[in-house]
């Protein structure tokens, strides 16, 4: 009985301790969300993460200027930013799709004319986004986010007539750590390719 209790007060401790850094905290269906306010005496270091369970789903400079950089997995040298750098489309007129809004971290790469079509199943994460964060609102491209499964909205869209032509199609949606299966099938990959332009990426 001892133990039991010394180990309750060692949780409730660790849980504070967490907590103690959040400036929102929010849980529904799909697990808890939280932001974080790190490094706040740090001018040049403070900034907010997002975090879901214990994985980071992206972080923001508070500064000006740095609020503008693309973080965490998704700077200019990943993937997801060479393929950006280099689609061919002129300046613009990119048609991005993108599974998965976590923070918003992609908007940085939006150029006016681009249109950033964002899929997210959780609708906290786009409160979050929209509240918390700035990439959405400081981006210069058309941006919208569509609520629901990525997998049966586009679906959807394919049997309404309404194939996206991407030119890009990100897929970056977890829950907490895990892949989503489901996005990652024959039959998804089917789907995807119905949405790309002739010489789109996924």
């Amino acid at each position: 009985m001892l133990l039991s209790l010394v180990f309750g007060v060692l949780l409730i401790i660790q849980i504070r301790k967490a907590d103690e850094d959040a400036v929102d905290l929010t849980r529904n269906f799909y697990g808890t969300l939280q932001v974080k306010s790190l490094l706040a005496e740090d001018p040049n270091g403070h900034h907010f993460s997002l975090v879901h369970g214990r994985i980071t789903h992206g972080l923001q400079f508070r500064g000006a200027v740095q609020s503008l950089w693309p973080t965490t997995y998704y700077g200019e040298n990943s993937g997801i930013g060479l393929a950006l750098k280099h689609l061919e489309q002129p300046e613009g007129q990119r048609h991005v799709g993108l599974v998965g809004l976590g923070t918003g971290t992609l908007a940085t790469y939006g150029r006016a004319g681009d249109r950033l079509r964002i899929y997210e199943i959780n609708p906290e994460v786009e409160r979050i986004a929209r509240s918390r964060f700035t990439y959405l609102a400081a981006t210069p491209a058309e941006v919208a986010v569509v609520l629901g499964d990525a997998r049966l909205t586009l679906e959807r869209e394919l049997a309404a007539g309404q194939p996206q032509s991407f030119d890009l199609l990100a897929l970056d949606a977890f829950s907490s750590d895990a892949i989503p299966v489901h996005l990652l099938t024959r039959e998804a990959m089917d789907i995807y390719l119905q949405h790309l332009a002739p010489r789109g990426i996924i």
